[in-house]
C-alpha cells in the first residue's frame, strides 16, 4: 500500500512537471513568433521611393533623392483644394510606384 502511495505521488509529480514545461514552451514559442513577425514587419517596410510635389507652377513627380521631377501633370492648381496645395508644397511622400498612382489618381479626380 505505501508503494502505491508513492507511486501514484511520482506519477502525479511527472504529469505536474510535463504540464509546467508544456506551458512554458508554448509562451516561449508564442513570444519568438511574435518577435519574427515584428522583425519581418520591420524589414519590409520601406522608406518613400517617390515624393509628389509643387515644381515650377506645376504637380511634378520625383523620384527620392532627385531634385528634377522626372514627369509634370499638367495641371491648374486652382482646380486642388487649399488643403492639397499645402500637402503638395510640402512633398507628398509615396512609398512604391503604386501608391503613387493612387495619389495622383485622387489629386486629379
Amino acid at each position: 500500500m505505501e508503494k502505491r502511495k508513492i507511486a501514484w505521488m511520482i506519477l502525479t509529480a511527472i504529469t505536474i512537471s510535463l504540464v509546467i514545461v508544456a506551458g512554458s514552451l508554448t509562451v516561449s514559442m508564442r513570444q519568438e513568433r511574435s518577435a519574427a513577425q515584428g522583425v519581418t514587419t520591420e524589414e519590409t517596410t520601406t522608406e518613400p521611393g517617390y515624393l509628389l510635389k509643387i515644381a515650377d507652377g506645376q504637380i511634378g513627380l520625383f523620384r527620392m533623392g532627385n531634385s528634377v521631377p522626372y514627369q509634370r501633370l499638367d495641371m491648374p492648381l486652382n482646380l486642388l483644394s487649399d488643403y492639397d496645395r499645402e500637402q503638395l508644397e510640402e512633398g507628398i511622400p509615396a512609398a512604391t510606384e503604386t501608391e503613387l498612382r493612387q495619389l495622383v489618381e485622387d489629386l486629379t479626380s
